[in-house]
């Protein structure tokens, strides 16, 4: 089931602090109310984000309105059928290379919103790569632009990740999904706070299929767990950043729904998106907070090495 020679995993749970190392430039879980920054906006070239309910293209700017989706209603008598059908499809599925190649590559793509003064607005859309390494703890390699000056424009920047938990840690799971539910619950008990521990089983899940090269055996553990989750439901007819339209599981807590997006023929998966079902401080329902969409991954053999597109 898993990636050969994984090392053990910590006590701390390896993919949520995968996750926050990953993501800490991003902000892509959950970030913090704070005073809104007036990012400046690119002059090579307007970025656009790509949302459910038509392909609506809004160009972002720091005045620009709150990019508003429609709240669908969710379907949660077959969210269970959906991922164990996605589970049975996944176990058919080639599983990673094995031997050559140490680092897992991940070009993505996404937006986020900036929450304080007003409705959450947008970030520029901008693209992320990153390089995990695959056997073994070490260093790995974050690569996405940061906006500074519109005269200047997008200003590509490498961040250098230390210590990184490798990939096969991430991926060794307990192939029973009550056993991998049970670990889930666990780890938010050791952390103690956050989400509700259905809501922080849901997170865990997508950190995991998000940023990993995850075997088919694990995958279908995984949805198969995710099935067991209360509250879980399917969302028709979303799409994810790159604008590509699929069907979404999802959970809501707290007025927001977090989504995982696949393809509904294939059930690959796309990418993700948050946004708000009902009226908050932060705008009203369907304000996005949040769309990404995983374009390639990979198994390369050095850091920073991009394999064909």
């Amino acid at each position: 089931m898993t990636e050969p020679t994984a090392p053990p995993v910590p006590a701390l749970p390896a993919m949520r602090r995968q996750a926050l190392r990953h993501h800490l430039l991003t902000e892509i879980r959950r970030p913090s109310r704070r005073p809104r920054m007036r990012v400046l906006a690119p002059v090579a070239g307007v970025l656009t984000v790509a949302v459910a309910a038509g392909m609506i293209a809004q160009p972002w700017s720091p005045d620009s309105a709150p990019l508003i989706v429609p709240v669908e209603q969710g379907e949660r008598l077959g969210a269970s059928l959906l991922l164990n059908r996605m589970a049975a499809v996944a176990t058919d599925k080639p599983g990673p290379p094995s031997g050559e190649g140490g680092y897992v590559y991940i070009r993505s793509r996404g937006a986020f919103a900036e929450l304080g003064d007003g409705p959450a607005r947008l970030r520029p859309v901008h693209e992320r790569e990153i390089w995990i390494p695959r056997h073994e703890r070490g260093d790995g390699l974050l690569r996405q632009p940061f906006f500074h000056a519109p005269i200047i424009g997008v200003i590509p920047q490498r961040e250098t990740l230390t210590d990184v938990t490798p990939n096969a840690a991430l991926v060794d799971l307990p192939e029973d999904p009550d056993a991998l539910l049970a670990k889930l619950y666990r780890e938010r008990q050791q952390r103690g706070r956050g989400n509700s521990r259905d809501g922080a089983a849901f997170t865990a899940i997508g950190d995991i299929l998000r940023e990993s090269l995850v075997p088919p055996a694990t995958s279908a553990a995984l949805y198969r767990a995710a099935a067991k989750i209360p509250g879980v439901e399917v969302v028709r007819g979303v799409a994810d950043a790159a604008g590509r339209r699929g069907i979404a599981v999802a959970h809501t807590e707290r007025s927001r729904r977090d989504e995982w997006i696949f393809d509904e023929q294939t059930f690959d998966y796309l990418g993700e998106r948050s946004y708000l079902v009902a009226d908050t401080d932060d705008g009203p329902a369907g304000t996005v907070l949040g769309t990404t969409a995983v374009l390639q991954r990979a198994v390369v053999s050095e850091l920073g090495q991009r394999p064909a597109r």
